[in-house]
């Protein structure tokens, strides 16, 4: 069964490693703008089984060129590119999966999901399936959230927040900076008393009592896909059950917190073009990014994480608020994605946000290839049958992604 992977960086690499040890998989096709990426990772993790490509994301005839015969194409790339993938896929019958709708140049996240979704009548009449947002959040949360959701008779809110700490000697991105800081900079979304709002950025400031070893943690709101997907589709493939509540809360060492905030408000992050004196426009993003280090080679990074002088490690909780047998009751689901050191033991090079990010979409992506996900059109994993979501969530747990479960139900 061929898989193309366009995207050979970060999230690229835990991916081609995790499909190529997959024996349903038989030929990885991985494909960047970077080739010389594409052909490292192929030679290092590829399994024998993965050739690499020049592919440009923006180009649809050159995408469904590369996606004839594949069963699907994951795609590893920012999101700006998801809508020339998502048609390379018509043109091609590949099945579609990515990992975020996410913000584009002209969009907001929730306006980039509501315009992949007008494709959605295109993949239903031609028998295809589009999977969207299948990280770890966007992705796993909602999985879990469907399950609380489900589990409960009422459900009133969805909270889900996502904590990390990372400190590094050298410079290392974990994550685009380009989309993370696009994103701190856009008011959040939130669905609140039944309705979408959006709210003031770096707000709703909280301290959240994680689970050990982590404790007490500063979150804030942050524009996320959950707070988008969950309030349209659970009530309507579980039933209304009196939803009316839903938000995504990041967060860190509080000061890490403050300085991300400053930066915002320097404009530095802004997406929004800014005309120089000379006549010409930038956006101040791409200044911004242009003036980023680059991450250390691979084998570097692998040093310093299995010397333990690079920490990258976090929780993610998932709280579904609501009622059971007529008394109050809360599903709280908490994942515990593995530090960077033991992900250097197995891949070098990849990061704790690399491996809890692309793991899970690795495990979606392997299950449509098994042939384990039926449905056609546009689907977010909220939306896959139950026996899909606990099969997920099982094989998330042999791969290092432990999952808690605690019922919370008053009894008298």
């Amino acid at each position: 069964m061929k898989v193309v992977i366009v995207g050979a960086g970060m999230q690229g690499h835990v991916l081609t490693w995790n499909l190529a040890r997959n024996p349903a998989v038989t030929e990885i096709v991985l494909g960047d703008y970077d080739e010389g990426r594409a052909r490292l990772v192929a030679e290092r993790v590829g399994g024998g089984k993965t050739h690499p490509v020049f592919l440009d994301a923006a180009d649809i005839a050159a995408a469904a060129e590369v996606a004839a015969g594949a069963r699907l194409v994951v795609n590893a790339v920012i999101p700006e590119y998801n809508l020339s993938i998502m048609r390379a896929c018509l043109d091609s019958g590949a099945a579609y999966q990515d990992m975020a709708s996410g913000q584009t140049r002209a969009k907001t996240i929730d306006e980039a999901y509501l315009e992949q979704m007008t494709l959605g009548q295109d993949f239903e009449k031609n028998g295809i399936l589009a999977l969207l947002s299948t990280g770890m959040d966007p992705g796993f949360t909602n999985t879990l959230a469907a399950n609380g959701y489900e589990d409960l008779e009422r459900c009133f809110e969805i909270r889900i927040k996502d904590y990390a700490i990372f400190d590094s000697p050298v410079p290392l991105q974990v994550w685009s900076q380009e989309t993370y800081y696009t994103d701190c900079a856009q008011p959040p979304l939130l669905f609140e008393d039944g309705e979408f709002k959006r709210v003031e950025i770096f707000g709703r400031r909280e301290c959240y009592p994680f689970p050990a070893p982590f404790g007490v943690g500063v979150v804030i709101c942050h524009d996320h896909e959950e707070v988008t997907t969950l309030p349209r589709l659970l009530p309507h493939r579980y039933g209304d059950k009196g939803l009316c509540y839903v938000d995504f809360k990041m967060g860190g060492p509080e000061e890490g917190l403050d300085a991300d905030m400053a930066l915002v408000a320097s404009g530095m992050t802004s997406k929004v073009p800014v005309t120089l004196k000379d006549g010409s426009e930038v956006r101040p993003i791409d200044v911004f990014v242009a003036t980023l280090p680059p991450n250390p080679p691979m084998d570097e990074l692998a040093r310093l994480a299995l010397s333990g002088q690079i920490t990258d490690y976090g929780v993610v909780t998932v709280d579904c608020v609501g009622e059971k047998g007529g008394k109050p009751a809360t599903i709280t689901y908490a994942v515990f994605p593995p530090d960077i050191r033991w992900v250097n033991e197995r891949i070098p090079g990849a990061t704790s946000v690399s491996y809890g990010t692309s793991t899970p979409a690795s495990i979606y992506a392997e299950l449509i290839v098994e042939g384990r996900v039926a449905q056609t059109g546009i689907v977010c994993p909220e939306e896959l049958p139950r026996e899909v979501r606990d099969a997920f969530v099982a094989e998330c747990g042999r791969r290092g992604l432990p999952v808690t479960r605690t019922d919370t139900v008053t009894v008298n």
